[in-house]
């Protein structure tokens, strides 16, 4: 097992922070373990990942991390360099750049915005002076980092067209670009500089050459050949050979001494291009996966950007990493919440339900810190792999099951508890006899008894449910040899809902539904699905498809499911979302129908449209109010009503810190109200308001109380029913605020019915359950 080496809790040191106005409501739970890019100034050294910096503070060694949430302009970092009173200047895939200092983070546009065709990715920054030598995919940009403007642009392409420049630099008054037609010189003081002509090729080889820096005012370059590298230094007219190597990553020169990566190790080069010393191994881990390194003449020592262990700092007795707090990778596949934690998958599938074949992986939040767990076993066709799916036990929701595809399924509580079922000691089957490992588990739920549930890939009896420690195995003709099967959702009453995606599964496309009846006795249960009545299996009742009032079918792909507040099953598809709002009614008719939700335009045409209905909807999560969060694969995340008509917020790359607009996963803690979203890109968290509502008032309070005359926040009254009506008025009775409840909370401003903060005082706050059964009161002291 692979723990954590090193985790160091997030904190925002003075001299770095805040830097500008923050969205509070938002938090990123990324992972900066996999670093790609690194750069130092007098006081910090800063590795960047794809999806955000991890700063250390060379005194105290405190670690700050900056993402969209807490400034940066974009995602996808490609390039990073410091310079003058700790600043630092960052480059993205799509040609955004942005200043981070002391004070703030100033974002440089203009590229990004440019209309051309291609790609834009920055790929590096050289600086002298004030100004910086930018190159990117299609010209090399310069960048005046006084003015925050690009003041030129130089073609170095034929007949202005684009070329991908991997690096520049400078010597004496001659620009050297790395590019993918060789290595290119150019004179600074020519007028003509900005097009191809000013630049002539220096290097024997018109193969891309992927990196140029300079060493004792030596010309070092990479060029790649095919499937090598060759390292090599001198000048036009005397080229001398260093190093052939297949997995080079960057090469930095600083405080005489020159660094140069290639993934497995690195080696360092004194002023006469000898080898000085070559690093293989940290002290406290035998792999290194280097992907960019540098000399830091200020400490004496070596920093590493490593893709498994985040920044490594070679000391001169020990070697340390530091990583920020946060899932073990970026890569989340499904969010489960409960009311002690929230659990991440990092294992995937491909659009038809073949491996990703990652490595078994998952991260615990326990609300204050992340803690992980990675195999030590690297996933392979013979190995347990993608871990996919969670459910929590109904009964006692501390402990998780989590399905794979391939390794059967895994029992935990938090990381400390793991406990691991296949073919050798359960009731899955392996669809293969030989050595390939393929317990395949594609759906798996809870039911009201605690007992767990879950789909056997492609093998006879192709529903297997854990009973404590007796394994049971259904063989319901329909959920039999089927090739896959989404999330299963197990209703109130113990009704089994199952998505089966895959179009070549023919008939059966579509969702099965099973009537559990509350037992174990499979001869008791009743199922419908797309599959005919054969005959053969008397508790099929009959084919299901997703009819809509004409009979007519909206579709067969169903990617997500939800029971709401209200027991209705709501879907998620490739037309939008459906509603059962009489699932009762599923094995009583013939024709039971998936309702289109119809929002009114609202524009004078008396039209609507179908909720979401162009959107494939891949996630569904309830909050405690009964609203609706709906995640899609190419449009971000919406916050619907109950019903679905109105549409409380979107979010999406442009209006929000969303890393990506695919979300793959969404879940709503039940304690909080937070609300995690799982993207391609990683997970963030938005501070929703709605919680479960409790059974009864014996935790009603009011907080904070006293309110204090400086406190400029809502009021949060928690400890409620589910949409209690409050009521709050003056000692002498008078009413002065009127809601109802989120779920389980319910928010006041502080103000009267007339818009004015009320005076200093005390306040009865009176709530009472939605069919008046059940109320209280509690007090609430304000002082102005």
């Amino acid at each position: 097992m692979h723990r954590n080496i090193l985790f160091i809790t997030t904190i925002l040191f003075i001299a770095l922070g805040p830097l500008k106005a923050q969205d509070t409501k938002w938090r990123d739970h990324f992972s900066y373990r996999n670093t790609e890019h690194i750069a130092e100034s007098e006081n910090y050294t800063i590795t960047a990942s794809e999806m955000g910096l991890m700063i250390l503070n060379k005194l105290t060694k405190e670690i700050n991390t900056y993402s969209r949430v807490n400034g940066l302009s974009d995602v996808s970092i490609t390039a990073v360099n410091a310079f003058s009173n700790d600043r630092f200047i960052i480059g993205y895939a799509n040609g955004n750049v942005d200043i981070l200092s002391e004070n703030n983070i100033i974002n440089i546009p203009d590229f990004k915005l440019k209309q051309i065709q291609g790609t834009k990715q920055i790929n590096h920054f050289h600086i002298v002076d004030n100004t910086v030598y930018c190159s990117t995919d299609y010209a090399l940009l310069v960048i005046n980092i006084e003015k925050y403007e690009v003041s030129d642009t130089y073609f170095l392409g034929y007949n202005a067209e684009s070329l991908k420049i991997y690096q520049t630099t400078v010597i004496d008054n001659h620009i050297y670009a790395a590019t993918e037609r060789g290595l290119l010189k150019a004179d600074l003081t020519d007028p003509l500089i900005v097009y191809d002509k000013a630049w002539i090729r220096i290097s024997t080889s018109s193969n891309p050459h992927v990196a140029v820096n300079k060493h004792e005012n030596e010309i070092v370059s990479t060029v790649k050949n095919y499937n090598s590298y060759v390292v090599f230094y001198g000048d036009e007219s005397n080229w001398q050979n260093l190093k052939t190597t297949s997995n080079f990553k960057s090469l930095k020169v600083f405080g005489g001494q020159m660094v140069i990566s290639y993934q497995s190790a690195i080696e360092i080069y004194n002023e006469v291009f000898t080898i000085i010393k070559r690093i293989e191994n940290y002290s406290f881990d035998d792999n290194i996966n280097a992907q960019d390194a540098t000399y830091s003449s200020y400490e004496d020592v070596y920093f590493i950007a490593d893709y498994n262990h985040g920044l490594v700092l070679l000391g001169k007795d020990a070697d340390v990493n530091y990583i920020a707090n946060g899932p073990y990778s970026n890569n989340c596949f499904d969010i489960h919440a409960t009311r002690t934690g929230v659990y991440s998958t990092g294992g995937g599938i491909n659009s038809i339900y073949n491996n990703l074949n990652r490595t078994i992986e998952y991260s615990y939040f326990d609300f204050e810190q992340w803690n992980n767990y990675r195999s030590e076993t690297p996933a392979s066709s013979t190995t347990s792999r993608d871990l996919l799916r969670i459910c929590s036990n109904a009964i006692n929701d501390s402990v998780a099951y989590m399905c794979t595809w391939g390794g059967g399924i895994y029992e935990t509580k938090g990381i400390d508890h793991i406990v691991h079922f296949d073919e050798t000691n359960s009731g899955l089957q392996d669809i293969y006899p030989d050595a390939r490992k393929y317990v395949r588990v594609g759906g798996i739920a809870s039911d009201s008894k605690g007992n767990i549930w879950m789909s056997n890939s492609s093998v006879n009896q192709g529903i297997v449910v854990k009973n404590n420690d007796q394994w049971l195995q259904f063989d319901y003709e329909a959920g039999n040899f089927l090739h896959s099967t989404g999330q299963f959702l197990m209703t109130h009453n113990d009704v089994l809902w199952i998505p089966v995606p895959m179009s070549f599964t023919a008939e059966r496309q579509g969702i099965m539904v099973v009537d559990t009846k509350g037992s174990l006795d499979q001869s008791e249960h009743e199922y419908k699905s797309g599959m005919k009545p054969t005959g053969n299996d008397q508790r099929n009742k009959g084919q299901l498809q997703l009819w809509d009032e004409n009979r007519n079918v909206i579709t067969k792909l169903v990617l997500s499911m939800a029971e709401d507040k209200n027991g209705y099953i709501w879907l998620g598809t490739d037309k939008g979302v459906l509603v059962y709002y009489r699932p009762w009614a599923i094995f009583s008719e013939d024709y039971p129908i998936a309702s289109r939700i119809k929002v009114p335009r609202n524009d004078g045409s008396n039209l609507a449209d179908y909720l979401l209905e162009k959107e494939n909807v891949s996630c569904i999560a309830v909050d405690g109010a009964n609203r609706k969060w709906l995640g899609t694969e190419n449009s971000g995340i919406y916050l619907v009503s109950e019903d679905g008509l109105k549409t409380y917020a979107s979010f999406n790359m442009d209006n929000s810190p969303l890393p990506s607009n695919t979300i793959t996963s969404v879940a709503v803690s039940p304690t909080t109200g937070e609300v995690f979203i799982g993207t391609a890109k990683g997970i963030v968290s938005y501070k929703g308001y709605a919680t479960e509502g409790g059974d009864d008032y014996n935790d009603l309070y009011a907080y904070p109380n006293p309110v204090r005359e400086d406190y400029n926040g809502d009021i949060t009254i928690t400890g409620l029913v589910q949409n209690s009506i409050l009521k709050i008025t003056n000692v002498s009775g008078k009413l002065v605020h009127e809601t109802t409840s989120l779920g389980g909370k319910a928010y006041w401003d502080g103000k009267n019915l007339s818009g004015e903060n009320v005076k200093t005082g005390v306040y009865l706050i009176y709530v009472s359950s939605p069919d008046g059964e059940k109320s209280s009161v509690t007090k609430l002291l304000i002082v102005r």
